[in-house]
């Protein structure tokens, strides 16, 4: 029974071991892939310098004499960062552990170390100052202003006592010993800000470029017809204002078509409405490739379509929506029966109004479906 305990209480213990390890590894993936989130991110690079430090701190000053008595204060902020780490890589909840790494920093080893090494003339200044940058990226709303009002009531205490009380810290042995732990720490303050101020501007770079990206994929879908991926009613609306403006002022050409699928109502109620969305798409992929970046053209509206001529004259855009309409009507429709499209032309006059200019178009078009549909007409 003794035996089967003990199997059974390594088989645990073997477990916990793989599942710390495991997540170990997987935070140090979303580290360096910057997958965590900045104030997430910040606690770790924060936790793993205190450590880095710590070690270090306690090498040094059993080498050169510093402070020794300081070691088990060292040790214990050690140990308490390690664990609230690992607890906050096991548990997946980083906020206590950031409290409390923090502030042990901030109001445990700080303190003590100001008062045993150096001072005001020490590293330890420059210790307060990353400690305070840490907070403000780590925190937020009043734990973030209490602490740092909290370090800041602090910084100027210590101050002042070293100021009438100059015995109440303990001094450098000599100035060797002095400028070493003054560069050692400000050596290492400037690589943990250095680091900090790089991480939050790659960041912010990170957001800005999201939300730049949102910001033209919302715009585009504003702007454009969800079934075929043409530009949409409002678009084509405000181009041809925008182009009547641009031949107004500069005097040149411009022409406008006004598309309409045949008996398009007729494929819904036959073949069903899915498939009529299916001829949009199919319009639309020959329009994109019967057409050149230089025509304006998309969805104007249930079956119709307009197309936009800057700079031709309608009988110059005649041979282009003709070799369209062929295409149409040639394209292998899955129903075996071809698909024909009639379309009216207007050309734009010096003066004209947008609505004069949109009917004569439509006015051409309904020609067009009264002379027998699947045909183009510009007169």
């Amino acid at each position: 029974m003794v035996s089967q305990n003990n199997l059974k209480g390594k088989n645990e213990e073997s477990i916990a071991v793989k599942t710390v390890i495991s997540s170990l590894k997987k935070t140090i993936q979303q580290v360096y892939k910057k997958e965590l989130p900045l104030d997430h991110l910040v606690f770790l690079y924060t936790a793993a310098a205190g450590i880095l430090m710590s070690i270090f701190g306690l090498g040094y000053n059993m080498v050169m004499g510093l402070g020794i008595f300081m070691l088990p204060i060292l040790i214990l902020y050690l140990v308490t960062t390690l664990s609230s780490v690992l607890y906050s890589v096991v548990t997946q909840r980083w906020y206590g552990a950031a409290v409390i790494v923090l502030g042990s920093s901030t109001f445990l080893l700080v303190p003590f170390l100001w008062f045993t090494i150096g001072g005001a003339t020490g590293p330890t200044s420059a210790l307060m100052l990353t400690c305070g940058l840490c907070i403000a990226i780590v925190f937020k709303g009043a734990v973030r202003n209490i602490m740092l009002a909290v370090e800041a009531i602090l910084l100027v205490v210590f101050v002042a006592l070293e100021y009438h009380f100059p015995d109440i810290i303990i001094h450098y042995p000599d100035r060797t010993a002095h400028y070493s732990d003054l560069a050692f720490g400000l050596t290492m303050s400037l690589i943990v800000n250095s680091i900090l101020a790089f991480t939050v501007m790659a960041e912010y770079a990170r957001v800005r470029d999201e939300k730049m990206c949102l910001a033209c994929r919302l715009e585009r879908l504003s702007l454009t017809d969800a079934l075929t991926g043409l530009y949409n009613r409002r678009f084509l609306s405000a181009s041809i204002d925008e182009e009547m403006r641009r031949a107004y002022d500069t005097g040149s050409q411009l022409t406008l078509c006004i598309l309409d699928l045949d008996h398009f109502k007729g494929i819904n109620d036959t073949y069903g409405h899915d498939y009529g969305d299916n001829v949009l798409v199919n319009v639309a992929q020959i329009m994109n490739a019967s057409l050149t970046e230089g025509e304006i053209f998309g969805r104007y509206g249930g079956e119709e379509f307009v197309v936009l001529f800057p700079g031709k004259t309608p009988t110059e855009a005649l041979p282009v929506v003709r070799v369209l309409g062929d295409r149409m009507r040639t394209h292998a429709w899955s129903h075996g029966k071809p698909v024909t499209i009639s379309g009216g032309l207007s050309g734009y006059v010096r003066g004209i109004s947008y609505s004069n200019f949109i009917e004569a178009a439509d006015k051409n078009l309904y020609r067009a479906k009264r002379e027998g549909r699947d045909r183009i007409i510009y007169r």
